[in-house]
């Protein structure tokens, strides 16, 4: 049986309680929170660890590049020295004469180039301290001199131009290791927080499908809780939906026993109203057949009464020829028991007159279906019941009467054909006529039925009463309509009630 929502009562105190308990507290709330919030939060470390490590590597290479500059700079002040020596000595071979301020100038921007510790060679300052103090020492225009500490500075500039060379190769060679090392995290970290991220997703993917293909289960009625050691190997991260889920698993057997209940509750009051329902319907049956008996037995009664009253008279006239006598009193006692017949004739035609039911609007396609329904419970299983009602078909009849025309044709068919079989109504509004057909697959009716009619007592069938289609008839022409029986072909039978069928009115509705 499906459930329906009507079939489930509202909430109560018990199930607010369990549906509060299965509401996650803050700390698990917290948790999950956690759970978005750590891949975003891991990749903004990857990146902010990336970001980091190239300010680091830009940062060490500028602190490498201002000793470079630094000496840059001081060869450039070399060379300027050595220019200005070379310019003095081409005036002095050229023989113009090298004054001593010209040579006191050269000294004095040696002696400043001497103090600068700008130099990479560990000896350019002590050299350049002796340069300038030989030139200082020199008469003024000793070109000799010049050649000298000419010489001197040039292999000084050259000596610090090598030891450039080699900062600028260990500077090339710590770029490229910072090069290397930044391609290598710009490669290697997003690779080790892709990993992360898929380890932390293949960690916490699978607790998840699993909690999907349990709740996929709970479809089919399977409430069956995640067992206490397999709960124990989920991660902490899961763990709080599981639990959550045993709550809603639990809750939902005690709802699943409690439907249960209430469904064997209700299928046994069903059945209990069903039978009570076909216990009824086989008394009214029963008192159907008895009024059949009696509208026969007063119709028997009718007609011997008319030619009693003619023998009553006949011997009360012949009494009153005969006059007294031994014979006129044996005639009296035979008046007298004609009398007494005559009485009870008459009480059972008396008896047999009914009061006719009252008219109500009946729904034809709802008493149909109402009546097929509590067959069902009464006809075997594999027998077909079928109807075909034109919708919102209402008339006024006698419901009670029309319910138990029909049972009385379907359940002639069902014991006609046995387990096997089936029977269909149906009815439909022509002109201002109920027409209603009860069609089975059953042998039909007897040539003779179809030949003589219905009759009571008539029947073709073995243990009939022959008493089911006299009560059909008699209700159909209480209402002052017309019944005909056929076969089909090839095999079958049908049985057809033409009845008065009108709406009712508006002064009716008020009457009523």
């Amino acid at each position: 049986m499906t459930p329906r929502s009507a079939d489930f009562p509202p909430p109560d105190d018990t199930e607010r309680t369990v549906a509060n308990s299965l509401t996650p507290p803050a700390a698990e709330r917290l948790r999950v929170q956690r759970f978005f919030w750590l891949p975003l939060g891991l990749a903004s470390v990857v990146v902010l660890a990336v970001l980091a490590a190239l300010v680091v590597m830009s940062w060490l290479s500028l602190d490498r590049l201002q000793p470079v500059q630094a000496h840059l700079a001081h060869i450039a002040r070399i060379q300027d020295v050595g220019l200005g020596m070379e310019q003095t000595l081409l005036r002095g071979l050229r023989g113009s004469d090298v004054s001593a301020t010209e040579i006191d100038e050269l000294v004095a921007r040696v002696d400043a180039i001497a103090g600068i510790e700008g130099a990479l060679h560990p000896e350019t300052q002590a050299r350049l301290a002796r340069i300038a103090q030989r030139m200082a020492q020199a008469p003024p225009g000793n070109v000799d001199v010049l050649f000298e500490t000419l010489a001197a500075v040039r292999q000084v500039l050259a000596e610090e131009r090598a030891q450039h060379d080699t900062l600028l190769a260990a500077v090339t060679a710590s770029t490229r290791v910072e090069m290397r090392l930044a391609v290598t995290l710009l490669l290697v970290l997003p690779l080790v927080g892709a990993v992360g991220l898929w380890l932390l997703r293949r960690r916490t993917e699978q607790p998840l499908r699993d909690l999907e293909y349990l709740l996929n289960r709970l479809s089919g009625h399977a409430f069956q809780p995640v067992p206490a050691d397999v709960l124990e190997l989920t991660t902490r991260l899961a763990r709080p939906a599981f639990n959550s889920y045993n709550l809603l698993v639990s809750r939902l057997q005690d709802l699943e026993a409690e439907h249960q209940d209430r469904e064997r509750t209700l299928e046994r009051r069903v059945r209990d109203a069903t039978e009570a329902l076909l216990a009824q319907n086989r008394e009214l049956a029963r008192a159907e057949r008895l009024a059949a008996v009696g509208a026969v037995s007063a119709g028997l009664a009718h007609e011997l009464r008319n030619p009693l009253a003619g023998v009553q008279l006949a011997c009360s006239k012949l009494q009153q020829k005969l006059g007294d006598g031994d014979h006129t009193q044996r005639i009296a006692a035979v008046i007298g028991e004609l009398k007494r017949i005559n009485r009870l004739l008459t009480d059972q035609v008396d008896a047999a007159r009914h009061a006719p039911e009252a008219l109500v609007d009946t729904d034809i396609a709802v008493t149909v279906d109402e009546l097929l329904a509590l067959l069902r419970y009464q006809v075997p299983g594999a027998f077909r019941m079928q109807a075909a009602v034109a919708a919102g078909l209402c008339c006024l009849l006698p419901v009670a009467g029309l319910r138990q025309a029909l049972l009385n044709l379907v359940l002639n068919a069902v014991q006609i054909q046995g387990e096997q079989g089936s029977v269909e109504i149906v009815a439909q509004g022509e002109d201002d006529q109920l027409v209603i057909r009860v069609v089975d697959d059953g042998p039909g009716f007897p040539a003779e039925m179809l030949r003589a009619g219905i009759r009571p007592f008539a029947t073709g069938r073995a243990g009939g009463s022959g008493l089911g289609l006299a009560m059909v008839r008699r209700f159909v022409r209480d209402l002052d309509g017309e019944l005909t029986i056929e076969n089909r072909t090839p095999r079958g039978a049908q049985v057809t009630l033409r009845l008065p069928c009108r709406a009712i009115t508006d002064g009716e509705d008020s009457d009523a």
